[in-house]
């Protein structure tokens, strides 16, 4: 019989040596390929699958702002530069963002405060 510990142990896992922030980096430049290319709902989906392996990455919601923002999808690019915000909140490149969306959405003060942060 096999001792218990060894029976209660996750199965082992395939071959794969790419680990998730590794997939995760690779979404990344393909969404970012996609986005130079004006492929911006490709990119999307790319940033997104991105985000669902590394949720706490400031960087993958910020490009998947300036994808929304490329679609003029701005509540969606509003919602993700507060999230880069959030998760880094003196990256000024998040709340560049989210001035961008803010003007586009025709709120001005706002945005400027953003653009002020």
């Amino acid at each position: 019989k096999r001792p218990l510990s060894l029976a209660l142990r996750r199965p082992a896992l395939p071959h794969d040596t790419t680990s998730m922030s590794e997939q995760a980096e690779r979404y990344k430049s393909q969404g970012n390929a996609a986005l130079q290319a004006k492929m911006f709902s490709d990119a999307v989906d790319l940033y997104t699958k991105a985000i669902a392996l590394d949720p706490n990455s400031a960087v993958y919601f910020s490009n998947r702002s300036a994808a929304y923002a490329a679609l003029e999808r701005w509540r969606e690019a509003l919602d993700d530069a507060v999230e880069a915000c959030s998760l880094k909140p003196d990256w000024v490149k998040g709340h560049l963002r989210r001035g961008a969306a803010l003007g586009a959405m025709r709120k001005h003060e706002e945005a400027r405060k953003a653009y002020l942060r």
